[in-house]
């Protein structure tokens, strides 16, 4: 059955809650919550960014990332320090646990990937990446 191109909102939407839903309940047995990955994800790979700078990569407002990283301090996954030279800015830096949940984070990315792309052949999921990175550019910032 073909989609009606006004159902694109809503298809879009409902498979965004489902994979917000998902994401959820296998990072919960982590101490995580959605979003939470992703901002480990960019200190995994440069530890010691500003909190604006993490704002710039996650694509999200101040405010969020500020949340993020209460939670992840208070779970005891990063610490926050003031920045050496920039008496505005606060580096945030990985703990230990930050560092040693990175391959548990990992196998539940591989399982959501596995259950979002699940059925589709390799040609199908390209064509799907492309789809989202131009419907991504044409819902962005003008």
């Amino acid at each position: 059955m073909a989609t009606k191109s006004d159902d694109v909102p809503t298809l879009l939407a409902r498979a965004a809650r489902s994979h917000r839903t998902l994401s959820a309940s296998l990072l919960a047995p982590l101490g995580l919550h959605p979003g939470q990955d992703a901002l480990l994800r960019c200190l995994w790979t440069t530890d010691g960014q500003t909190q604006s700078d993490l704002v710039e990569q996650l694509g999200v407002e101040a405010p969020t990332v500020t949340k993020m990283v209460h939670r992840l301090e208070a779970g005891g996954f990063v610490r926050r320090r003031p920045h050496p030279t920039d008496r505005r800015a606060t580096q945030v830096w990985l703990t230990a646990s930050g560092r040693a949940i990175r391959s548990d984070v990992q196998k539940v990315r591989t399982r959501i990937n596995r259950r979002l792309l699940g059925g589709l052949s390799p040609r199908q999921q390209a064509t799907l990446v492309s789809l989202l990175g131009k419907v991504d550019a044409n819902l962005g910032d003008d």
